[in-house]
C-alpha cells in the first residue's frame, strides 16, 4: 500500500488494526516505511501466507471496518499485489 500520511499516524492506525483484529486476521507481519525521496509518502507492507488468505482477510468485518476508517483519514491508496520470490537472510 502506498499513501500520504505522517508515518507515526500510519503506525498508530496499524497498531489499532492489529489490536482489533488479534486472533481473527490472516495477516502475519506488517512493515511501515517512509519514502526518503518523497516526504509524506508511506509504504505499508502486509504479509500473508497465501493469496487465498489475503483474500479471506479482506472479507473480514474487522478489516472492512478498518479499511473504511483508514480511507477516511488517508484518502487515495495505491495497492500493489506482490508475490514473494525469495526471502534471504544475509
Amino acid at each position: 500500500m502506498e499513501f500520504e500520511l505522517d508515518p507515526q499516524e500510519a503506525v498508530r492506525l496499524l497498531n489499532e488494526y492489529a489490536e482489533a483484529a488479534r486472533g481473527e486476521t490472516y495477516a502475519r507481519r506488517a512493515m511501515i516505511c517512509a519514502d526518503r525521496n518523497r516526504p509524506g509518502v508511506v509504504h505499508q507492507l502486509i504479509f500473508f501466507d497465501s493469496v487465498e488468505e489475503a483474500e479471506l482477510n479482506n472479507e473480514l468485518e474487522v478489516t472492512q471496518s478498518a479499511a473504511a476508517d483508514f480511507g477516511a483519514v488517508v484518502g487515495e491508496v495505491a495497492f500493489t499485489d506482490l508475490d514473494l520470490i525469495v526471502d534471504v537472510t544475509i
